[in-house]
């Protein structure tokens, strides 16, 4: 099953808001967790989470035949059950909530209707968890035509293409979306995709640990590090990756510019910052508070400088 437009859809368009069917509130959950929660469900919710996927049956031949010695007996325990879901012959509790689930806070939970929606490297979509209306948010990211599949990315779409397979085995299947076919040619979209995100791979590990989402807490102005900051921009925004991932880039843009005295652009990536978050997360979401503190800042700033610092 997948999710179509029945119409077209803007970017920014809230698609879907679903509330949690089944909630898991930890990170590092065991089979037992599960049973608990779903033991917890109206009949009618336990027959909707057994209409979801499941990602049972995989060969075990694809994963790794052993656990290494040093891993302690918890999380032994844990990745054998994860292992057996997968591997299974039939549907488990474990197995639909592997396949479905979506992070929510410090844990996980399962969306009825959010699980409709399939994978692309290159989606049109972007789904998030808003704590403000305890539901998972979906928004068109570029505009939707009529009959056209509404896409989410699973993965962490800065990876290259054999560690995004390598992430999506865990869902049963090897994406066949723009950015994973056949390389070879290097005019492809799929070579020219290869060679943007490899070097967005290279700018988050240079950039890891000196980078800041808030105004409050200013980066270094350094110039190499505002020049990978426009690098990223650009890349992701002929990737198509119109994410909370570029509303931050756009973010630390501001928060350099602002440190160096450069009001005007600091304005300008701090406004688009705010408006990816609007288009991608919505105008409630929990974060918004500190893109309209970084547009305000500046804005407060340049208003300081043209009085005369009054």
């Amino acid at each position: 099953m997948g999710a179509f437009a029945t119409q077209d859809i803007k970017r920014g368009k809230r698609i879907l808001a679903d509330i949690p069917l089944l909630t898991i509130p930890k990170a590092r959950y065991f089979n037992v967790d599960i049973k608990e929660a779903f033991a917890k469900l109206s009949p009618e919710d336990k027959k909707r989470y057994f209409e979801l996927h499941s990602a049972h049956g995989q060969s075990t031949s694809n994963w790794p035949q052993s656990i290494h010695p040093n891993i302690s007996l918890s999380e032994r325990v844990r990745i054998e059950e994860q292992h057996d879901a997968r591997t299974d012959k039939e549907a488990s509790l474990m197995s639909i909530f592997q396949t479905n689930c979506m992070e929510m806070e410090q844990g996980a939970a399962v969306f009825y209707e959010a699980a409709r929606f399939n994978h692309s490297c290159n989606a049109n979509a972007f789904f998030s968890w808003n704590a403000r209306i305890d539901k998972e948010t979906i928004h068109a990211t570029m505009d939707i035509k009529v009959g056209e599949e509404i896409t989410l990315c699973y993965c962490d779409p800065h990876h290259d293409t054999a560690l995004r397979r390598w992430e999506l085995k865990h869902y049963g299947f090897e994406c066949g979306c723009p950015a994973c076919e056949d390389s070879s040619d290097p005019d492809s979209f799929a070579a020219i995709s290869a060679q943007r995100r490899y070097r967005l791979r290279e700018l988050d590990d240079v950039m890891s640990g000196i980078r800041s989402r808030n105004l409050n807490s200013p980066a270094s102005p350094s110039e190499p590090l505002l020049t990978c900051l426009l690098e990223m921009a650009a890349l992701q925004l002929n990737e198509g990756l119109w994410t909370a991932e570029l509303a931050h880039t756009y973010l630390d843009i501001a928060i350099i510019c602002e440190a160096k005295g450069d009001l005007d652009n600091a304005l300008s990536a701090a406004r688009k910052a705010l408006q990816v978050t609007f288009d991608c997360r919505g105008p409630d979401c929990e974060d918004i508070r500190y893109y309209i503190s970084a547009v305000r800042r500046v804005k407060q700033s340049m208003n300081a400088l043209n009085s005369g610092g009054d």
